[in-house]
């Protein structure tokens, strides 16, 4: 099949992966388009690439340049608008991996019914986030796929005993830092909380309140262990990843880092998170990890696994074994088959 998938957030093609640090969509929108085309499909992928190119049987193309175009599969993403270029398309999916508050109305919903769209969603949030009326558009999940890099990658070192975390500062990374002050440091004085970040930089300035406090903060209590360190390319993350322990989720929001949380499952890295209603998606409580509701007991978890290597070896061998992980491949597969197999508008 001749799959189109057009995207308009930023330049990108699939040697990106190693390059540059990605948002979580833009590593699945390689790993899914190279997969289809390892599986024969005709790819091609319109973003704001400043020069086309073919890099691993995906043409990565120029958005700018588009005029028209014909396929058997159309994929959007995230924007209803982009489904406006002329491209024929027996299929047209409306890819959904954050919500589209700023997209939902009534013209919307017309829309999608005139054009005969369906959605595409990575996760159950976006979904359960749509009004009423949208139960009754076409729908599919695309489950997230992780890469082989990480399902094959060496085990932890138990001598190892920093964590880690790639939240957004404005998701929960006060909340970690203050616990990290107040439960951790002083039981635990040896041990390093790693936060990814970019915005938390020492070279980064910002007006946002919130984030200049959590980097005051910081600059207030070095020598606590809490290292901020520059987001990296996925080959570079999986060659740090032997050093860590836990991967710690302090978000309270929804829209949780699905992606990040995988992969570190598939690494054999368990994951501590606040309770949310997706992160039960990811993770699965006392085998893979833990999901707690309260600052006292996510310490008391962070502890306890740092200081039991019984413990930690069993939490990491559950991790690889979690069901939510998926190869890319079967992940097209499935994909595949759900095209094959519904009727959508037809």
């Amino acid at each position: 099949m001749r799959i189109i998938f057009i995207d308009n957030s930023i330049n990108f093609t699939a040697s990106s992966l190693n390059l540059k640090a990605l948002d979580s969509l833009q590593k699945i929108l390689i790993n899914f388009s190279l997969e289809l085309a390892r599986n024969n499909h005709e790819i091609i992928f319109y973003n704001k690439i400043e020069k086309d190119k073919k890099e691993e049987g995906v043409s990565w193309k120029q958005i700018k340049n588009l005029k028209s175009d014909s396929s058997d599969i159309l994929i959007a993403v995230q924007d209803i608008d982009l489904l406006e270029y002329k491209i024929k398309s027996k299929i047209k999916f409306l890819l959904l991996h954050y919500k589209i508050d700023n997209q939902i109305n009534k013209d919307t919903l017309i829309k999608i019914f005139k054009q005969k769209i369906c959605l595409l969603y990575t996760n159950n949030y976006v979904v359960n986030a749509l009004p009423k009326n949208y139960q009754y558009v076409p729908k599919v999940h695309l489950k997230i796929g992780v890469d082989k890099s990480f399902i094959e990658s060496r085990n932890v070192g138990l001598n190892n005993s920093n964590v880690f975390v790639t939240t957004h500062p404005l998701k929960g990374i006060d909340w970690l830092v203050e616990l990290w002050l107040e439960l951790i440091h002083h039981k635990l004085p040896w041990v390093e909380l790693h936060i990814y970040s970019k915005l938390l930089g020492s070279n980064i300035s910002t007006n946002n309140l919130k984030i200049r406090n959590i980097k005051l903060t910081l600059e207030l209590n070095k020598g606590t262990g809490i290292c901020v360190k520059e987001p990296l390319p996925q080959e570079k993350f999986i060659s740090q990843l032997t050093q860590y322990k836990l991967h710690l989720c302090p978000s309270l929001d929804n829209d949780i880092q699905y992606l990040s949380i995988l992969e570190s499952q598939a690494f054999g890295v368990p994951v501590i998170a606040r309770e949310t209603a997706t992160i039960y998606d990811c993770i699965y409580h006392n085998e893979t990890g833990y999901i707690v509701k309260d600052k006292k007991t996510f310490a008391k978890r962070i502890i306890q696994v740092l200081s039991d290597n019984k413990l930690f070896l069993t939490l990491r061998n559950n991790s690889k074994l979690n069901n939510y992980i998926i190869p890319w491949e079967d992940v097209v597969k499935n994909f595949e088959r759900k095209v094959s197999e519904s009727t959508f508008y037809r």
